[in-house]
């Protein structure tokens, strides 16, 4: 009787965000520049929006089906055959998300127990952790390094691997660190995922943004034999510009598919139709506003790879995918915390702490690259005006 008024300790573990913590401390600074946050330095392109408003004028806005409309289930099922080379039945093996946020903790609560182990990517993003703990289930991590282009390979999964490992997370490429899986180290995480018989998630908000030739592949069409073992999330809110409109979406065997629409009527019941109708807008037509932010951001990357490689204290790894640089601060001499602290008093420019990532993430900070090219000019100035230029 006395544990009534008691949160749960779920709540009470939740971490608070390391990255939207920075984004609060630059509130005193007038002229911040803010490149913290993952969010495309693009506004949603306007034929996707057309799409969107004219459901809402159509009068669109009733309760929609646990799975999703059909049209969007169906722009789906064409893009993953079309795209991804993923057979995906839209009347059998899909469901439409808000978010692969709300997906990842859909297919978490499907798949994992209390007292299960999941392993994941150190660095990592900081929502699996907080999803896994909210179910109870034990975090391992898989440790990455600059060395290996941050990379989560077989090898480094396999000794990982106990009687209690249910389920495995991959991201490619990386959030927080950019780094990508290629189609050998895909190959050989299926034949680990056969021979154990483990569930795992792909997780591939960013496939689209990759750079230098790199064309990212998906797991799921990797082997015929993973039918019974992946989960294909992915959203649209990175690669059209679509974070507010929170649409994302699974793949996975019916069986699967059957517990997982059970369990989105507790979550969120359905996503609302003139979001959903934006989404199959640009599936099918946003492949040209797509090709022209990869450009930009490329742009973007090679600017500020190049720079802080000339700034004091700074090492950076050039990345192949996503929007993130994730530089070594080691030679600041401080924390991760201290050294984003650091930077932000010193230069007004906002950065997220590696240790906000996870294990494996002190030691670097994460820079989201998406934003204006001139923002990213500015901030290179300021912390080279500050740390001064190495010495050839």
């Amino acid at each position: 009787m006395e544990n009534r008024n008691i949160l749960s300790t779920a709540a009470q573990n939740a971490m608070a965000s390391g990255v939207r913590r920075m984004f609060e401390l630059a509130k005193k600074y007038p002229d911040a520049i803010n490149l913290t946050l993952g969010e495309p330095g693009f506004t949603t392109p306007d034929h996707i929006i057309e799409a969107g408003v004219k459901s809402l004028l159509a009068g669109k806005t009733k309760y929609t089906p646990n799975a999703g409309i059909k049209p969007l289930r169906d722009a789906i099922a064409w893009k993953l055959k079309n795209e991804n080379g993923i057979e995906c039945d839209p009347d059998k093996n899909l469901i439409v998300t808000a978010g692969a946020t709300q997906g990842l903790m859909l297919a978490i609560a499907t798949l994992v127990d209390k007292g299960d182990e999941v392993i994941i990517q150190g660095p990592n993003w900081p929502d699996y952790k907080g999803q896994l703990d909210t179910v109870g289930a034990k975090t391992v991590y898989a440790m990455v390094s600059e060395e290996n282009g941050f990379k989560m390979t077989a090898d480094i999964i396999e000794p990982l691997i106990t009687d209690k490992t249910k389920l495995i997370i991959i991201n490619s490429p990386s959030n927080p660190t950019g780094g990508i899986l290629d189609e050998q180290d895909l190959r050989e995480i299926a034949n680990l995922v056969k021979k154990y018989g483990i569930f795992i998630i792909s997780d591939e908000p960013y496939e689209k943004l990759v750079y230098d030739g790199f064309k990212q592949k998906s797991l799921a069409a990797i082997d015929d034999g993973l039918d019974d073992y992946v989960i294909t999330i992915n959203s649209l809110s990175k690669t059209y510009a679509m974070t507010g409109f929170r649409v994302g979406y699974i793949c996975a065997n019916e069986r699967i598919m059957q517990e997982m629409i059970k369990l989105q009527e507790f979550m969120i019941a359905s996503i609302p139709e003139p979001m959903q109708m934006a989404a199959a807008e640009a599936l099918y037509n946003g492949k040209k506003d797509v090709d022209e932010m990869v450009e930009y951001y490329d742009r973007n990357r090679r600017l500020i790879v190049e720079g802080l490689n000339r700034i004091n204290g700074f090492s950076c790894h050039n990345p192949k995918g996503a929007f993130y640089v994730f530089p070594n601060i080691t030679g600041f001499g401080m924390s991760s915390v201290e050294t984003a602290e650091y930077i932000l008093e010193k230069t007004h420019v906002v950065t997220a702490p590696g240790s906000a990532f996870g294990d494996g993430g002190e030691g670097y900070i994460r820079i989201c690259y998406a934003s204006k090219y001139e923002d990213i000019q500015e901030a290179l100035r300021r912390m080279e005006e500050a740390f001064g230029r190495k010495t050839v």
